[in-house]
């Protein structure tokens, strides 16, 4: 028997059913629900502003943390501030330094006004008015001025214990060099400088390292100058530029590296390359000059002294290149040298005299013989100031202590090397002054350094391998990394000093 039973009203399904509702989107968005969750993290909000406190009990929590604290350690100093108005007036005296940053609520508490509200009164009255000048006053008493407020305080050096601090936190101390070795000399031939060009010879006259970039020129008889990069690997050449009919006597930098200055001994007038421009300029020299084949600039690069044909020593400057004086020997120039603190010139040639010129008179203010020379065809002066080193015809080279050439009328050299046996053309010392370089462009491999100040000649180089035929121009960089040569056969060699930095 079928039987149907309708029944009306919600179904009401068991709870094992529940799991098949459809399930809510759980990123939905539910206010009721963030409300909940804040007022149980942060709290109710009114209840937050209820709690707070009035302005009369952060008054009274305020009055009374001042007082027990100033009370007690304040009271005594204060006796003693007023018991000493003389080291007040001195301190007023005392020049300040200007204030770097101002808070303008300074100004608006006085000495009366932070006291009162600090429930504090002074035993008598004080001469400041603004309660920071008080405070100040008060510390200079109780502390005094510290050394890094001084305005007249001098650096102090550091003790042995802060250097080796320093040596231990990253290097910060710079590295002392140590003084470079007698006897043998750590040298490494590399790839020559103009091994891309080899065409600014056969004679190359002049070769010069940039003071401050990883830069060399070379410029020689063909009338050709060359800009390399120097690396010791490839010397990758930068520029090159050609002068015609103009062979290249001499080629130096000016202007802390910006200009190039190039003479030569057949013409009266120079060229000027402007390393920033790019730009070339002819200059004519000034009336009376027939040539610029032998010139040295000034440590300081303004001044130019140039060798005239007889006796003469013309003075130009570097920027316009006037002439501003002319100096006059007793036998044909052949060399000048500045000293480190450009005041003095020290001239050579025909003869055996030296002549000390004063730059700023213009007069020459002492002469003195050099010893056993007949003719002196080049001289250097160490950048240290210390020794002056004087080539001459015969193969000798002299070296003097500065200050006797300066005073006496026959200074004694001394050390005079007579390992070259033809005439000295190239004489340079090194930016440390530690190394005396010698050559002749008469002889092949004609080349020598001294140690400085032991007076040894280096003995492993040159080697009976070294190849550098003739030499003509040296030059050092200027951290005395490399060594240049040039010789009178369209190279230039580069040698690595490795007891010096890479530049």
């Amino acid at each position: 028997m079928n039987t149907n039973v309708i029944i009306k009203g919600p179904i009401k399904r068991s709870k094992k059913f529940n799991m098949f509702q459809k399930k809510r989107k759980i990123n939905s968005y539910d206010p009721t629900e963030e409300a909940r969750l804040e007022k149980i993290v942060f709290g109710d909000a009114s209840d937050v502003i209820n709690n707070l406190p009035d302005e009369n009990h952060i008054e009274e929590t305020n009055e009374s943390k001042i007082a027990s604290t100033c009370n007690k350690d304040n009271v005594e100093a204060d006796e003693d501030i007023l018991s000493e108005n003389s080291d007040i007036d001195t301190n007023e005296q005392i020049k300040k330094k200007k204030v770097v940053w101002v808070d303008e609520d300074d100004g608006h508490y006085t000495v009366e006004t932070a006291l009162n509200i600090q429930n504090r009164k002074l035993p008598s009255k004080r001469p400041e008015k603004f309660y920071t000048e008080f405070l100040e006053n008060k510390y200079k008493h109780l502390v005094g001025t510290p050394k890094w407020a001084e305005i007249d305080r001098t650096q102090e050096n550091f003790d042995d214990t802060d250097y080796e601090i320093l040596k231990h936190s990253s290097h910060l101390e710079a590295p002392r060099m140590k003084s470079l070795p007698k006897g043998t000399i750590d040298i490494k031939a590399l790839k020559s400088i103009n091994q891309q060009t080899f065409n600014e010879g056969p004679v190359i006259s002049s070769l010069e390292f940039h003071p401050t970039s990883t830069l060399a020129l070379i410029a020689g008889s063909s009338g050709i100058l060359s800009l390399f990069q120097i690396d010791g690997i490839e010397n990758n050449k930068l520029y090159s530029m050609q002068y015609k009919k103009f062979p290249i006597s001499r080629a130096k930098f000016l202007k802390e590296g910006t200009e190039i200055l190039l003479g030569s001994q057949f013409y009266s007038y120079c060229h000027s390359y402007n390393l920033i421009s790019g730009r070339t300029y002819k200059i004519p020299l000034p009336h009376g000059i027939t040539n610029m084949k032998k010139y040295e600039v000034s440590p300081d690069g303004r001044l130019i002294a140039l060798c005239g044909r007889a006796g003469e020593i013309y003075l130009l400057t570097s920027s316009s290149k006037e002439l501003i004086g002319t100096l006059n020997m007793n036998t044909k120039c052949r060399t000048v040298s500045f000293t480190p603190d450009n005041k003095t010139l020290i001239t050579h040639g025909d003869g055996n005299e030296m002549y000390v010129w004063d730059i700023k008179s213009r007069t020459c203010i002492h002469r003195a013989v050099d010893d056993g020379c007949l003719s002196c065809l080049v001289t250097a002066i160490s950048p240290n100031g210390q020794f002056l080193a004087t080539g001459s015809r015969e193969g000798v080279v002299n070296l003097y202590d500065i200050n006797t050439v300066l005073k006496e009328k026959i200074p004694m050299p001394l050390k005079a090397i007579f390992n070259l046996v033809t005439s000295i053309t190239g004489l340079k010392f090194n930016p440390t002054s530690e190394i005396l370089a010698m050559a002749s462009d008469k002889k092949a491999n004609a080349f020598k350094m001294l140690h400085l100040p032991s007076f040894n000649v280096f003995s492993n180089f040159p080697t009976f391998q070294t190849t550098m035929s003739m030499p003509s121009a040296i030059d050092f960089s200027p951290s005395s990394g490399y060594l240049g040569i040039s010789n009178r056969s369209h190279k230039a060699f580069l040698y690595r000093l490795k007891h010096y930095g890479n530049y």
